[in-house]
């Protein structure tokens, strides 16, 4: 049995999801006050001994053995364009498992910060 390590609230997308966006939707309609964060889904995220559980209107289920990477901050599908303070106060996370699958996290955000980083770090002290 899985021991539940985390807990908490998440926006997520996968890759081709924000691949898939319009420039109003990725760049202009998220510098508004009240705006989410660039995401698809909305819901719960779980950290597991083993595995990261996702859910919301679609479940992801990432086993850690399956992660290759890591990665928080900015890069060419998650730029820092889209984001109300262009990086300055939070960073999504990139996990990338399974066959080259991205998946896109902001946890527990707030309209100003995340706790992206303490779960980056929480993941990958897992890891090592």
């Amino acid at each position: 049995m899985s021991e539940l390590i985390y807990q908490g609230n998440v926006y997520w997308a996968h890759a081709e999801e924000i691949e898939a966006m319009g420039i109003s939707e990725k760049y202009i309609g998220r510098q508004f006050s009240f705006a989410p964060p660039l995401s698809r889904h909305k819901g719960q995220i779980y950290l597991f001994s083993n595995y990261i559980l996702l859910e919301a209107d679609e479940e992801v289920v990432i086993p850690l053995k399956d992660i290759t990477q890591l990665y928080i901050g900015f890069d060419d599908v998650f730029t820092a364009a889209s984001v109300k303070t262009f990086g300055m106060l939070w960073r999504p996370l990139r996990i990338i498992y399974g066959e080259n699958l991205a998946v896109y996290l902001i946890i527990d955000y707030n309209y100003f910060t995340s706790n992206n980083s303490n779960f980056f770090t929480l993941v990958q002290d897992m890891l090592s």
